[in-house]
């Protein structure tokens, strides 16, 4: 969380450009978070997460569009959500919310698998979810896009949203619940025979994923202006992956720092590619630095631990030694 603060206040005090970056970094980094939760304390890998960051966003959408607007755009919306106007903070926890019903019944037979099968099984929610949304015209205006949504998303609100999402992230993982669930990760038969109901942790978890994950689509759409199906499809559910992964997938430090990790790289790539003029050097760049990271630390950069504060003092203390001073540290310790 300080971490998250100090770049946002950082941003926050530089031009609007700067805001800008930082804003939708943190609307990525809502989205790895509410990621971890289900993947990082399950152990499953989903593909289907961003299934619910199209829910949430297409329901914050709808609920703040003008009305005179809708009426026009979208004519036939279903119930309320064709007469009723919310503001921008209650249609974001609506949006959130109506993803964690969604993702409920989605759960209950999806959580009876493990392993690879779950992950394909999340993958085919995730192109249910595509189709659904590219030919519903009535809630979702199709492949023509939900267009008039309001851009309301500034860097305050999201930073707000962001340390939420981690503390929900945080008090789940020491919950016993989610002390439960790691250890069926760690171990499901294990877990099993000492009374854990597997599936149902997994169902809890993977509804509290969806409520952050579609928070952070009501931000998003909200941040764009317009949603469209492609916006909520195979590009940013690999992204937020690789964040998750290139980071460290079972802690949460490391899906907050494997985000800004990403981000920084990807803009400081965009820039040398802007001035360079060679073309997509940002993906190839971006690309290849992922894949270095992943061969050198292949648990991501923390090694799937939390950050400690003793650690850090421990590193600065060896950068202020000497060569001799380090060498003679490892040596005692290796008598030892």
């Amino acid at each position: 969380m300080l971490v998250v603060i100090i770049v946002a206040i950082v941003s926050g005090i530089g031009d609007s450009g700067l805001s800008r970056i930082a804003t939708l970094g943190l609307v990525n980094l809502i989205l790895v978070v509410g990621l971890y939760i289900f993947v990082g304390n399950s152990g499953i890998l989903s593909f289907g997460q961003m299934s619910f960051m199209a829910v949430g966003a297409y329901i914050s959408g709808a609920v703040t569009i003008p009305l005179a607007m809708r009426n026009v755009l979208l004519p036939n919306l279903p119930g309320p959500l064709g007469t009723e106007t919310l503001p921008f903070e209650i249609s974001v926890i609506l949006g959130a919310a109506v993803a964690g019903v969604v993702a409920f019944f989605v759960a209950v037979p999806l959580m009876q698998l493990s392993g690879l099968a779950a992950g394909i099984a999340s993958l085919a929610v995730l192109q249910i979810t595509y189709v659904v949304a590219s030919n519903w015209n009535d809630m979702t205006g199709g492949a023509a896009s939900m267009p008039g949504v309001p851009r309301t998303t500034a860097l305050w609100s999201t930073l707000a949203w962001a340390i939420v999402a981690i503390l929900i992230a945080y008090f789940f993982q020491i919950s016993r619940f989610g002390l439960r669930l790691r250890a069926a990760r760690e171990d499901q038969g294990a877990a099993i025979s000492i009374g854990v109901n597997v599936v149902w942790h997994r169902i809890f978890a993977f509804c509290l994923s969806a409520f952050v994950v579609g928070a952070g689509g009501g931000l998003y759409i909200h941040f764009l202006g317009i949603g469209s199906p492609e916006t909520f499809y195979l590009g940013i559910t690999f992204m937020t992956l690789a964040m998750l992964v290139v980071g460290g997938m079972n802690s949460l430090w490391g899906a907050v720092l494997g985000t800004l990790v990403v981000i920084v790289i990807g803009e400081l790539l965009l820039r040398i590619e802007l001035a360079s003029g060679a073309l997509n050097l940002r993906e190839v760049g971006l690309a290849l630095v992922m894949l270095a990271i992943l061969i050198l630390r292949p648990r991501g950069i923390t090694r799937g631990q939390e950050f400690k504060w003793h650690r850090l003092v421990e590193w600065i203390m060896e950068c202020s030694m000497t060569p001799s001073q380090i060498i003679g540290r490892f040596t005692k310790s290796g008598k030892r």
